[in-house]
């Protein structure tokens, strides 16, 4: 069978099977759930569901927030503020509304329960002693009423794993309550709400670092090149990739999200790397006088074979971001690396059918370009031999700083810090941190030991009551509801409301006395959400500023050690939980998985040159260029005081399996160059000037690639987009100056 011939076949029937991904395009859909980061398939996470199904989920709400003008109890503002509830309770899938204008405290007496509303709209001109009232009892401040006296919450309670069609539509009932109720100006924080946002911004961003890598890309191919065809060759091959991928992600089912965007801008710039180095070395085979046929074959036979290494390495890097228990990082390495098998297919398929079907290039323009690379790789390649020993030391000097930099790493995870200062999710964030007692959920669950014992005996409630107390006093939570609030409550509603009485007994024969009334309530709907129908199970939850993982996780710290100090195991057990505890775990496990993903990397890029050289001095040779830039990365992380985090831990993984891509190239080109017979000297030499070309621009164009997520929004994907790219020059330049070195040291002991 002709050549021709065979990459004709090849290539239909790989455009065919293109041709069905490509249909099924149309039916891919964007997502994104807040809770698709929670860790699978651990104790953690079971745990967290049982508790939601006994009491409620935390995050399941949204929280609107209202300025007052001229001020908080103003009669027109209260009376706005009112019609907005009545607006709120007629939209569907809202369960509850908590709202200045609607709370009621109950009153408890022989004659049965009232309950009298902590504001009375129905007579404005009580509205100053109620304020006073309210402001020197303290029991809704900072979770209704604002610290500083200025401004308001309504707090709405919807159904619980909403489909995002019902979420969408609620979020835009309750905009337009508040637009039709005279709000103009609002802030408006919630799970739905943040989901609808970054969804919005996955699709712009996508967009985005698109266009932006399309036009370096573009930059960097012309330079190449100098030719129409240099340009839209490698094209095709990449964007055919990339809607083969998202076809294979439509046909499984997987929606597009926060991590699944950055896939796109890595196959754009990964399959761009193949594609280039087969492109590369065709057009020196044609410099050499080569027709184009043999040209081809010569470029299929010497780069396919490290092209298929290559591409086996990066997927291999991508699919260790299974090892994490987070599903979105784990559907992103599966689907990267499928993209990656699916741009090397296309480069060994449809790039030889298009060049075989080409017009041969300029002799002028390929020699013209090859004079300069070769000149200037020359002067590179003499430069490196003459400075063996400073260049070695300069990077013992890098490494060591890289080291340094690396104990200053904190994992920390904090929704604020992603985001930047304008961004209006933030500036919501920040408006209910500020103003009230924050959006960050905090939840702890109790549990009898003792089942000879409830929560309501009088022995246990004094162990809650001082946990209680620690929790509000040290634990910087000002808000805080829990089986604790629920008795002082309901012993002021048993005292005609006076606020002298919203606390526990100090004699236990008066908190036996209070308990015992309080059974008769204790199946009550609102009772429920704080204990557990048999009072075996209770509830601690409140709502606290957004610090960060780090922070947070030395409370929790504190908080245990006081409880395990403090309170009888034997009766009680509590346990942290909770959907932002749940996300903060996810980043504690980081290290692990990082560890264990980058060791395995590690053992396909030794076995690979094992397989090449059988010697375990290459396999140690070929990995130092490329452990190298990962410490400096990890160590500039340190240095610059950023934070590891879930999606941040995807650097390493991506950098590592690209970086290998020239170590690969490159020693691969120097095995065939030694099996000619050439001396050492003239195989690195050979080697250097052949592969460097394709080694400086396929960086450069994965770079200028990864370089356009710093236009990102999100904080995490700009680091993600920087990093990399540093990581990347630094493991050029390691390829490049370091490994000749390296190599040419080895050889010479040998």
């Amino acid at each position: 069978m002709g050549l021709k011939r065979f990459f004709t076949i090849a290539t239909i029937i790989v455009l065919s099977f293109a041709a069905f991904l490509i249909y099924k395009v149309k039916d891919a859909r964007f997502d994104y759930n807040f809770e698709h980061f929670f860790p699978l398939n651990s104790d953690d996470a079971s745990f967290y569901y049982e508790y939601r199904d006994l009491f409620e989920a935390d995050n399941e709400f949204l929280i609107i927030g209202l300025e007052a003008a001229p001020h908080l109890f103003h009669p027109d503002f209260i009376r706005k503020t009112e019609t907005l509830c009545n607006k709120l309770d007629d939209i569907k899938n809202i369960e509850r509304i908590t709202s200045p204008t609607n709370i009621k405290e109950p009153l408890i007496s022989s004659f049965g329960v009232i309950e009298v509303p902590v504001i009375n709209t129905a007579y404005p001109e009580n509205l100053p002693s109620d304020s006073a009232r309210i402001y020197q009892e303290g029991i809704f401040v900072g979770s209704v009423f604002s610290t500083d006296g200025k401004a308001l919450s309504i707090f709405i309670k919807h159904k619980e794993q909403l489909e995002k069609s019902a979420a969408d539509t609620l979020l835009q009932d309750v905009q337009k309550a508040l637009k039709d109720s005279g709000f103009e100006n609002y802030f408006l924080s919630g799970k739905i709400k943040s989901e609808k946002v970054y969804l919005e911004k996955t699709k712009e961003e996508l967009i985005l670092f698109m266009s932006i890598s399309l036009i370096l890309v573009v930059v960097f191919l012309w330079f190449n090149f100098k030719s129409l065809h240099g340009i839209m060759v490698p094209l095709v091959v990449v964007f055919l990739s990339i809607v083969c991928t998202i076809g294979v992600m439509t046909i499984s089912g997987k929606a597009m999200d926060i991590m699944i965007i950055l896939m796109p801008c890595i196959l754009f710039v990964v399959g761009m790397s193949d594609v280039v180095h087969i492109s590369s070395q065709y057009h020196e085979k044609l410099n050499e006088g080569y027709t184009q046929k043999k040209a081809l074959i010569y470029s299929v036979k010497e780069v396919g074979l490290a092209t298929f290494f290559t591409s086996a390495t990066t997927a291999v890097a991508f699919i260790t971001l299974n090892l994490t228990s987070i599903q979105p990082i784990r559907d992103f390495g599966t689907f990267t690396a499928v993209g990656v098998s699916i741009a090397f297919v296309l480069s060994i398929t449809l790039l030889p059918f298009v060049l075989l079907h080409s017009k041969k290039p300029s002799y002028r323009k390929i020699h013209g370009q090859h004079i300069w690379w070769t000149n200037f790789l020359k002067w590179l390649f003499v430069f490196i031999f003459r400075h063996p020993k400073k260049i070695v030391a300069g990077f013992m000097l890098i490494f060591i700083f890289a080291i340094v930099g690396i104990f200053q790493i904190k994992i920390n995870n904090s929704v604020l810090d992603d985001l930047k200062d304008d961004d209006p999710i933030k500036q919501e964030f920040s408006f209910f941190d500020e103003k009230f007692s924050g959006v960050r959920s905090f939840e702890m669950q109790v549990q009898l030991t003792d089942n000879s014992l409830n929560l309501l005996s009088p022995a246990i409630i004094r162990q809650l009551e001082k946990v209680h107390t620690f929790i509000l006093n040290d634990y910087d939570m000002r808000v805080l509801v829990s089986p604790l609030t629920v008795l002082m409550a309901f012993n002021k509603a048993i005292h005609e409301g006076e606020h002298a009485h919203y606390r526990i007994p100090e004699s236990n024969e008066e908190l036996e006395s209070l308990t015992k009334r309080f059974r008769q309530f204790a199946q009550n709907k609102e009772v429920r959400k704080v204990f557990s129908k048999d009072l075996k199970t209770g509830r601690f939850s409140g709502k606290m500023r957004d610090k960060g993982s780090y922070k947070v996780g030395k409370k929790n710290e504190m908080l245990n050690v006081f409880i395990d100090r403090e309170i009888n195991a034997e009766q009680l057990s509590f346990r942290i939980t909770g959907s932002s505890d749940l996300i903060d775990k996810s980043n504690g496990h980081l290290t692990e998985n990082i560890l264990l993903g980058i060791s395995i990397n590690v053992l396909v890029l030794l076995l690979v040159i094992g397989i090449m050289f059988r010697s375990p001095a290459m396999m140690l040779l070929a990995l130092l260029p490329n452990i190298l830039p990962l410490v400096l990365n990890a160590g500039v992380m340190g240095w610059a005081n950023i934070d590891m985090k879930v999606t941040i831990s995807i650097i390493f993984s991506i950098a590592f399996g690209i970086a290998v891509d020239d170590t690969l190239h490159f020693l691969s080109r120097l095995r065939i160059e030694l099996s000619k017979g050439k001396q050492l000297a003239f195989a690195l030499r050979s080697t250097f000037l052949s592969t460097g070309k394709a080694m400086i621009i396929t960086t450069l164009i994965i770079c200028a690639g990864f370089a356009s997520l710093v236009f990102s929004d999100f904080k995490s994907t700009y680091y993600v987009g920087l990093m990399i790219s540093l990581t990347l020059l630094i493991a050029l330049l390691a390829d490049l100056i370091l490994l000749p070195i390296l190599i040419a040291a080895y050889y010479k002991r040998k």
